[in-house]
């Protein structure tokens, strides 16, 4: 009789130990595989990259209409998932040897270079839309200055949950 009572406590003392660690795994398993699901529903490809010309401090080619020096980068959503929060997105660009993480308009400050987004064809980045990024850089910088116009060029967007798609162009 007494071993069988130090059993069950034996058994109870187990279960206590042991069950928590259990659910804690099962958790973190399952929040894994969310992750994992959503990333692999998330892709997005780069479709085209355009700078502006500068032509004596007029640019051409201009694909924003303003008075700044930017470049536009088209970015598709061809994954099986909507993207949120397009602003949390990472932007990469440069020239091969100067390329930096260039800052959202909201994070800048004020400052230059920046990005900003617009959705081309919906309300959010949802499948098959198309978001324009701008990189925008100060036009005092760039006025008479070739660097800013010419030559070959680096972009990588990341989106919030760590896909990215990179290309290069030349203007």
């Amino acid at each position: 009789m007494l071993l069988t009572i130090a059993g069950v406590i034996a058994a109870i003392a187990v279960m206590n130990a042991v069950y928590p660690a259990v659910t804690r795994s099962s958790s973190a398993l399952s929040s894994a595989s969310g992750t994992v699901d959503d990333r692999i529903k998330t892709n997005i490809s780069i479709v085209h990259s355009v700078g502006e010309r500068d032509t004596g401090g007029n640019y051409v080619d201009s694909c924003e209409a303003n008075t700044d020096f930017d470049f536009c980068v088209w970015v598709k959503n061809v994954g099986d998932t909507r993207i949120p929060a397009i602003d949390q997105s990472d932007v990469f660009f440069g020239q091969p040897g100067a390329i930096r993480r260039i800052p959202h308009e909201d994070d800048a400050g004020g400052l230059y270079p920046r990005w900003s987004y617009t959705i081309e064809n919906g309300t959010g980045w949802e499948v098959a839309k198309t978001v324009r990024f701008t990189i925008t850089f100060d036009d005092t910088v760039c006025d008479g200055d070739d660097t800013c116009s010419t030559g070959t060029y680096f972009v990588r967007i990341i989106t919030p949950n760590g896909v990215s798609s990179e290309a290069y162009f030349s203007m």
